[in-house]
Parts: C-alpha cells; sequence; structure tokens
C-alpha cells in the first residue's frame, strides 16, 4: 500500500511540475562516400556550431549511416582509417606490423566545412568527399 501511494505522489509531481522527457530528437540517415566508394567503416558526428551541447554521434558501415539527432544547425565530421602495413622491420608497440591511418581530409573532421540543418522528424544527408 506504501508502495502504491509513494508512486502515485511521485506521479503526481511529475505531473505538475512536468518531467524531463529528454531532448527532442530527429532521425538522420544517408550515404557516405570517399573517392567515389562507400566508405567502408568510420565515425559520423552532428555538433552544434556554438558547442551549446554534446555532440550527436554515429557509426558509418558500408557508407551508411542512420541516427538520432537533436533538430538545428549542425557541423558535420566524418573520420575513418585504414590499415597500412608498417616499413619493413618495423613493430607497433606491441608488436603489430600495421597500424590504422586516417584517411579522410581534415576538411572533413577537424577542420570540417560540412553542415546539415537539421529539422524534427525523417532527415537524409548524403555526403560525397573528395581526396
Amino acid at each position: 500500500m506504501r508502495l502504491l501511494l509513494l508512486s502515485l505522489a511521485v506521479s503526481g509531481v511529475c505531473f505538475a511540475i512536468g518531467c524531463d522527457k529528454g531532448p527532442t530528437m530527429a532521425t538522420v540517415t544517408g550515404n557516405v562516400t570517399f573517392d567515389g566508394k562507400p566508405i567502408p567503416d568510420g565515425d559520423i558526428t552532428f555538433s552544434d556550431p556554438e558547442n551549446k551541447v554534446a555532440p550527436d554521434g554515429g557509426k558509418i558501415k558500408n557508407g551508411v549511416y542512420t541516427m538520432s539527432v537533436r533538430p538545428g544547425k549542425k557541423k558535420v565530421d566524418i573520420r575513418a582509417s585504414k590499415l597500412e602495413k608498417l616499413p619493413a622491420g618495423q613493430k607497433g608497440a606491441m608488436g603489430e606490423t600495421e597500424m590504422p591511418v586516417d584517411y579522410i581530409p581534415g576538411k572533413y573532421n577537424q577542420k570540417s566545412e560540412l553542415t546539415a540543418d537539421v529539422a524534427t522528424g525523417a532527415n537524409k544527408f548524403d555526403f560525397t568527399l573528395t581526396p
């Protein structure tokens, strides 16, 4: 009985003051290519240009991404790496002979020129990246 009364009291407080359901999110999907080919595995981030809220990030798989993003004007950051062989006789700290190397130019990530205006609901943004 006490538990029932307690849950009714909490529900009443939430109703009276309005409990936060979190930010409104939009669905964002799209295709990402680099040098004419789908990015096999990478990351995409939509961030507030003024850094007022945390960025929303997702994975790119076989050139396709689907994620939830807060609506508004966004700066887009795209990153991907590939394994490259180390020079003969050279090894990494753990004995590896290959190391991941970022291959997406800085104009698409740390100095991103990409933008998107995310609306409430469903959005589609394709990104065609060049070297």
